[in-house]
């Protein structure tokens, strides 16, 4: 596969899931929203409302962590790096993206095991496996891997032009 090809496919995917993102946000609100007036205007919780609000919001922050290795935004200090010449810069670069496919393969690996190992308990108030809450651990150590080496194998072809 052309790495043409496999950005085309990786920006597709990634629009997909960011139009998820979006929704589980303004899902998100709601449920939040949904959840303070009933508890100060009608004086009762859902019981639902705070779990579900929970679940999702651990699922947006490692999804979107995901897109934030994909796009490069995350935070950086390069005041240290800038100081070495261009060749070092570049060594260093390879070894900060290798650094974040290692932290994909924990999640990866770990959090693979961590939703096994919890599927046959349930969530109080959603009763859902509590797996689900933690299943978004091996999606995004999965997205983050992909995403590196596309990064790797873009820094590799600049090179070569």
């Amino acid at each position: 596969m052309k790495l043409s090809t496999l950005k085309k496919v990786l920006n597709k995917v990634d629009n997909v899931i960011e139009y998820i993102c979006m929704v589980t946000l303004v899902v998100l609100v709601c449920i939040v929203f949904f959840q303070v007036f009933t508890r100060y205007i009608l004086g009762f919780t859902p019981r639902w409302s705070e779990e579900t609000a929970v679940i999702l919001m651990i699922w947006l922050g490692f999804i979107t962590t995901a897109i934030g290795v994909k796009r490069g935004t995350h935070l950086s200090i390069s005041a240290v790096v800038d100081l070495f010449p261009k060749s070092v810069q570049n060594i260093i670069s390879y070894i900060d993206e290798l650094a974040v496919m290692f932290f994909g393969i924990i999640l990866l690996i770990y959090g693979r095991d961590l939703t096994i190992h919890t599927m046959t308990s349930t969530l109080p108030a959603t009763q859902l496996p509590a797996g689900v809450l933690y299943a978004a651990l091996p999606v995004a150590g999965f997205m983050i891997i992909i995403y590196t080496i596309a990064r790797i194998l873009e820094k590799l072809t600049a090179k070569q032009k």
